[in-house]
């Protein structure tokens, strides 16, 4: 059994999100010596440097590279299933496809998206998961909205939480006194993650001895759609708001075991991978109470019960910041692992492959 991976999102040098998870699955594939032979993982580029010891296939091709170039492979050279780490795959296929649906938001909130990419989102994203033999998400959340949105087959959906890496994200982290007393914000910079009105609702504390960091890139080319405001009110704040840009990795788990508080106060979220791993420092967590976040953070969490409400979330930061409850949120992310999330993903690769030869 060839099982073939598109693992492009992998092979970037800032990973977040769609890039960690993928990173983190082939790193466990890659662990394991006997699924390790039978997997050809298919790169437009070369590997990078720190990319999991794996059978790389690389194949330089022109734009929309899945429809052109992978598609070639696929019909010309197919495996015996084509894993997709991304809501694309080729829409001719000579194997069954698995692929993989984080969230929906360019449903949900089509004004954050620009028209020239919403048409490819939409049309290409239902395509593909009308094709797939299977879908794998990342929260029972998405999995309903994959159902209500392109009325999938809820058997043909499975969810598999992602982990957290608990060698980097643990209470034996050494906190940061780089910024003082602060609240955390770590992400990319969209407007669905709501910043604008977290600095609103920032502002408004009465407690005003804190700073706001919030980490993450503002160009598109890494950070989104958010716009020049941010940049604007961070820097009438005098220093009491922190754009940091992008970080290093090492620099993270030391920057989050430093805050008074991790903050998310997103309007929409698949999963919500940094505040499980506040949680694994034994930071206080404040999220939305919308999307996956109260499926995905339970009771260990403070909760913006109205993320579009400033007052809202000034309160949820208030009492958050007064929450030491550390061992609530250290007991409620054991139950969120790599080794776990790349089980279920190659138990359902394995299942569509014995489907295939029935």
């Amino acid at each position: 059994m060839i099982i073939g991976i598109n693992g492009n999102e992998a092979n970037v040098q800032h990973r977040v999100g769609i890039n960690q998870w993928s990173f983190e699955l082939l790193k466990q594939f890659s662990q394991n010596r006997e699924l390790k032979s039978n997997i050809r993982v298919y790169l437009k580029e070369l590997p990078r440097q720190d990319m999991p010891d794996l059978d790389y296939k690389v194949l330089p091709g022109p734009g929309m590279w899945t429809l052109t170039t992978l598609q070639k492979e696929m019909i010309f050279h197919p495996p015996d299933i084509l894993f997709s780490m991304t809501h694309y795959a080729p829409l001719i296929l000579r194997c069954p496809s698995v692929i993989s649906i984080m969230d929906l938001s360019f449903e949900k909130f089509p004004q954050y998206f620009k028209k020239s990419d919403l048409f490819q989102l939409r049309y290409w994203t239902r395509l593909s998961a009308m094709q797939a033999s299977h879908i794998i998400t990342i929260s029972e959340f998405t999995k309903n909205d994959i159902i209500k949105i392109y009325g999938i087959d809820p058997e043909k959906i499975t969810v598999a939480y992602p982990g957290y890496d608990s060698l980097r994200f643990n209470t034996k982290v050494v906190p940061s006194k780089k910024y003082g007393d602060y609240i955390l914000y770590l992400g990319t910079l969209q407007p669905r993650k709501n910043l604008e009105r977290l600095i609103q609702a920032f502002y408004q504390l009465l407690t005003n001895n804190y700073k706001l960091v919030i980490v993450g890139m503002i160009n598109e080319g890494r950070g989104g759609w958010m716009n020049e405001n941010l940049k604007v009110k961070s820097q009438k704040a005098k220093g009491k708001i922190i754009l940091t840009g992008y970080l290093p990795d090492e620099e993270i788990p030391g920057l989050m075991a430093g805050a008074k508080a991790f903050v998310l106060p997103s309007l929409y979220e698949g999963f919500g991978i940094p505040a499980i791993e506040a949680m694994a420092v034994g930071t206080p967590v404040i999220v939305s109470r919308v999307s996956s976040l109260p499926e995905i953070c339970g009771e260990a969490a403070t909760y913006i019960e109205d993320p579009y409400s400033v007052e809202s979330i000034k309160t949820a930061l208030g009492r958050g910041l007064k929450n030491n409850n550390r061992k609530l949120g250290l007991e409620w992310v054991k139950r969120y692992n790599w080794e776990t999330a790349a089980d279920q993903t190659i138990a359902v690769l394995e299942d569509v492959c014995r489907q295939k030869w029935k």
